[in-house]
């Protein structure tokens, strides 16, 4: 019995491989599923508490300007600075003002000089007039100029005090105790009378301004509000002002809210806070608040995409009409929505009707539902998988 040669047994099992290959299909890429995060449907009563941002700030803040014009010449507080009351704030170059000071004083001494001279010339006219040496006419007529060299002193008085109160708007002083929140001018700067310079505000009087979508204005005054500070206790707040007309971009109402009792030693302007505006009845329809990025208009009628089966991959779209009840910057509250259902609620503009997508939740909802156990094998793929164990 003879062999096969090594060298042919060898070509053969390096021509298997090719021959498969040969036969065999090309593997096509998979297609690539988007990515679009999801958010829960979560129904409350539409007069539940609503939370907002809100900050910190001076009930009271101030421009404060010279009430003269001139060029800087020192500015002698910065930006957060506690100042008092009269403390120097910054100075005007004074030369000007003290010219005209000196210039008005001379004045006032010239016509005191003059008035005195036409005083005594009335006065020896009178007694001339008293043994008929003058006529009448002649003591009326000094009698009226030394009338109009006294007034000329009384006038020259007032322009020196104006020169005075001239040189000294060259400082600027602070009105009240404050803080410096604001600073517009720097030295060397020629400033024009009334121009803010800096901004003062009260520290010690602080309140709360929040920003309230339009379907809660209408009833602010009603809610108990509350803010809280970096995790600090809640503070019981009063509505002191509401803004009559809504922003151009937002359309939200400025709220300012006073505090009932002392803030605490530790709040200072700037700071972020969160308020609580607390129900002023209930029983009203529930809403659901969903990122304002779900929302779409269509034909002008609101919608959302709504993700058939979360637990697929990849899953499906469906348009669905909602009504909106109110919209902010962040959030919209709307109706029309089953509870639980999963809406894309970013990107909702780029998407389009059946497109497979591969829903991902948002980091602080929770988590989509699971999917559903892996069905068995077929008995035929069964029946491959167990050829091809016995071919190798």
């Amino acid at each position: 019995m003879t062999s096969t040669p090594l060298p042919r047994r060898l070509a053969a099992a390096l021509a298997l491989p090719l021959l498969l290959a040969a036969c065999s299909k090309p593997t096509e890429p998979a297609p690539v599923v988007p990515a679009v995060y999801v958010t829960p449907v979560q129904y409350t009563a539409a007069g539940a508490e609503r939370r907002f941002s809100a900050t910190l700030a001076a009930r009271t803040e101030s421009d404060l300007a010279f009430r003269t014009g001139g060029k800087l010449v020192a500015r002698l507080v910065d930006v957060g600075q506690a100042v008092r009351a009269g403390q120097p704030l910054a100075r005007l170059d004074a030369a000007d003002y003290q010219l005209g000071a000196e210039a008005a004083a001379e004045q006032l001494r010239a016509a005191e000089v003059d008035a005195a001279q036409s005083a005594s010339d009335a006065a020896r006219f009178a007694r001339l007039l008293a043994d008929g040496s003058v006529g009448a006419a002649d003591q009326e007529r000094l009698q009226a100029k030394a009338d109009a060299a006294a007034a000329r002193v009384q006038q020259a008085h007032r322009q020196l005090e104006l020169a005075r109160n001239r040189n000294a708007y060259t400082v600027l002083t602070a009105p009240f105790d404050g803080v410096v929140s604001a600073a517009r001018a720097e030295v060397g700067q020629v400033v024009a009378e009334g121009q803010p310079v800096f901004q003062l505000a009260r520290d010690r009087e602080l309140e709360v301004v929040v920003d309230v979508p339009e379907a809660l204005a209408a009833d602010l005054r009603e809610r108990r509000a509350t803010v809280r500070v970096a995790g600090g206790a809640a503070q019981a707040l009063r509505l002191r002002e509401l803004s009559p007309t809504a922003a151009a971009g937002t359309r939200s109402f400025r709220a300012r809210y006073a505090l009932v009792s002392a803030a605490p030693a530790l709040w200072r302007m700037g700071m972020t806070a969160e308020v609580a505006l607390a129900a002023p009845r209930a029983g009203s329809e529930p809403v659901a608040e969903l990122p304002v990025g779900a929302l779409l208009s269509t034909q002008g009628q609101a919608t959302v995409w709504v993700v058939d089966d979360p637990a697929a991959t990849p899953a499906k779209l469906t348009r669905r009409s909602v009504t909106v009840v109110a919209q902010g910057n962040d959030s919209v509250t709307l109706r029309g929505l089953e509870e639980g259902a999963w809406v894309v609620s970013a990107g909702a503009h780029r998407l389009d009707a059946g497109m497979a997508v591969r829903p991902v939740k948002r980091p602080l909802d929770g988590p989509l539902p699971r999917p559903q156990a892996q069905a068995e094998p077929q008995p035929q793929a069964a029946a491959s998988a167990a050829a091809l164990q016995v071919a190798r």
